[in-house]
């Protein structure tokens, strides 16, 4: 999951779709700071918000504040009355821990289920949950589940509800689509099987919608289409639109209790909240959904000739992953897109496109003919090398 990126001049502006750097040069930013920015960098309203909350108070510690409350409110709107924003973070990491302490507390219960690949952050547990990492600790009470990138979903149902019949689990948490892992999702049938097995088996079902959320892929959430609700939902990036902004929604037959440890020093802060009512407040006022299908159609249309040069292409929306052949410099491609102007999220050999919903569509089109140029050199020297 380490991300590796070529040195670039420091970023000193950004607009909208544009980066600009100290040395004058503008990119488009198809990387949306790992795609918080959701409607474009310093989007007026947004900075107008956050800049009243400046001269009003930044922190207050557990003390309530009315523009704490309209954040709540207003992101209450987006979710069925059987759930409830539980509160409100600096990072998805915290918001990820704090569902983990919900979910033990609720069931009595420590175990926890995820899956290889999935990112819902870098403390022990959350990264535990779905990769490796350099500072690998053993947690016996975690079970990780390959992802149905790399076994049958069959054969992952039947080792989860093997986990599951010891009745010692209290959540499964997933990523339902994997953001840094190939961009792979599983099919409906899957997340509906998944729901049922948790149901039961007493366990709670955590989705962390942290990216996918608020219509990156078109429908209000990944859940949105799939029948059910899950117990606890993961929100973050876009909420804030790249104010640090996470939230909890949970299910109100699971209430909130003090030993859940439910604050922070930065919980509720009064800066997010106003960051997050200015966002949603857009993303309501808008026909966001059309703004995605001109941005599905316009990526899908410009990449296709991709599949023919080895790349795969996986994506949905506003959030596409091109994993690339494993013999590809990808180090020197990157490079060359950067130098031309666009900036992209890659590792390994993996590149994502997380393009702000607010992208002049002029702008994708250069820069995704910038991208697929670069690829298509790169492959062809390497077959003119082999010959």
């Amino acid at each position: 999951m380490q991300v590796s990126r070529p040195r670039l001049p420091k970023i000193t502006q950004g607009k909208n779709d544009h980066l600009i750097a100290t040395t004058g040069q503008q990119y488009i930013d198809l990387f949306s700071a790992n795609g918080a920015v959701w409607l474009g960098h310093c989007h007026p309203v947004i900075v107008e918000g956050v800049r009243e909350q400046l001269d009003n108070i930044w922190l207050t510690g557990a003390l309530g504040t009315p523009i704490h409350d309209q954040a709540l409110k207003l992101l209450s709107t987006f979710f069925p009355q059987t759930h409830k924003v539980s509160g409100i973070y600096s990072t998805g990491m915290e918001a990820a821990e704090f569902a983990i302490r919900v979910a033990r507390a609720s069931t009595q219960r420590n175990g926890l289920v995820g899956f290889e690949g999935c990112m819902h952050g870098k403390s022990l547990a959350t990264a535990y949950l779905g990769w490796n990492n350099h500072n690998q600790v053993e947690i016996p009470f975690i079970h990780r589940l390959p992802f149905v990138s790399h076994c049958q979903e069959g054969k992952v149902i039947q080792q989860l509800e093997a986990v599951l019949k010891q009745r010692a689990i209290a959540a499964v948490l997933i990523e339902p689509f994997q953001a840094s892992a190939g961009g792979h999702r599983a099919s409906d049938n899957f997340y509906q099987t998944l729901h049922l097995l948790c149901q039961q088996y007493q366990t709670l079902l955590i989705f962390d919608e942290i990216l996918t959320g608020f219509y990156r892929l078109g429908s209000p959430f990944f859940f949105s289409g799939l029948g059910f609700v899950p117990d606890i939902i993961l929100l973050g990036k876009s909420i804030g639109n790249g104010f640090p902004a996470s939230a909890v929604v949970v299910n109100r037959q699971y209430p909130i209790a003090p030993k859940m440890l439910p604050g922070s020093t930065f919980s509720d802060n009064p800066l997010a909240a106003a960051a997050i009512v200015a966002t949603l407040g857009q993303i309501k006022s808008q026909d966001i959904v059309a703004k995605v299908e001109l941005i599905h159609r316009l990526i899908t249309e410009s990449l296709q000739d991709l599949t023919e040069l080895g790349v795969a292409v996986r994506g949905q929306g506003t959030l596409w992953v091109l994993e690339l052949p494993e013999h590809l410099d990808v180090e020197v491609i990157i490079t060359n897109i950067y130098q031309r102007g666009v900036i992209v999220s890659h590792t390994r050999n993996l590149i994502r496109l997380l393009p702000a919903v607010t992208i002049e569509l002029q702008h994708l089109k250069t820069a995704c003919a910038i991208i697929l140029d670069e690829l298509n050199q790169a492959i062809r020297q390497v077959r003119t090398s082999a010959k």
